[in-house]
């Protein structure tokens, strides 16, 4: 049996701006096709495009925000945008990608902490090499780790590989959920219309019979 829906999302600033940032710029592009050829159209027509294009970016940055740590809402608020801009295609193909690099990012992060916390910790790490630590390619940084903290290294790294992992899970399952919805939507929206065609016209005698009753 599909999976039950997914609970209410709750709202958040983050998921809110998102949503009605998708549904301003549709009606933009609505108001800008009606205006047509006009002086105003092509005033507003690069703004416009501009913003749909800063739009797409916004709801890609929550889309991997959410990869790293599920957020109901914020995932809600981008697969919501995506529908409303028409970008569904777009959303779904990006998940894995999302995933990878959410997989890359967390992974460093908490290497790049206990590399610091083994050079001494904050105080001890200068500005110069914060940055080195940052750009430097992995196994570089791997290098700088001291041995006595490889195996708590290890332990938080799996601890973020789970979460990511956890993330993605509720991600397919909130897409799988939504597809199962709609779809039991068409079919009882097919049912509905197959029953009305199905049912037999009102016989005629009886059509006039009432209009001579009437009489």
């Amino acid at each position: 049996p599909p999976p039950p829906p997914p609970p209410a999302p709750p709202t958040s600033p983050d998921a809110v701006d998102l949503q009605r940032c998708a549904e301003l710029l549709r009606s933009c592009e609505r108001r800008l096709s009606q205006l047509g050829r006009l002086r105003q159209a092509k005033r507003v027509e690069g703004r416009v495009a501009v913003a749909a294009d800063a739009l797409q970016d916004a709801m890609h940055l929550q889309l991997r925000r959410v990869s790293a740590s599920y957020d109901a809402g914020r995932y809600a608020a981008a697969v919501g945008c995506a529908l409303t801009l028409d970008r569904v295609d777009e959303l779904v193909n990006r998940v894995h990608m999302n995933f990878a690099e959410a997989i890359k990012l967390c992974t460093k992060d908490v290497l790049h902490s206990h590399v610091v916390l083994s050079l001494g910790g904050d105080g001890a790490v200068s500005g110069p090499q914060l940055r080195a630590l940052e750009l430097g390619k992995y196994k570089d940084v791997c290098g700088q780790l001291r041995e006595d903290y490889f195996d708590s290294c290890l332990a938080h790294n799996f601890a973020a590989l789970l979460r990511v992992l956890h993330a993605h899970h509720r991600m397919l399952r909130h897409l799988v959920a939504a597809e199962a919805a709609a779809r039991a939507a068409a079919d009882e929206a097919r049912a509905a219309l197959d029953a009305t065609r199905a049912k037999p016209p009102p016989p005629a005698v009886a059509n006039g019979a009432a209009a001579a009753n009437g009489a």
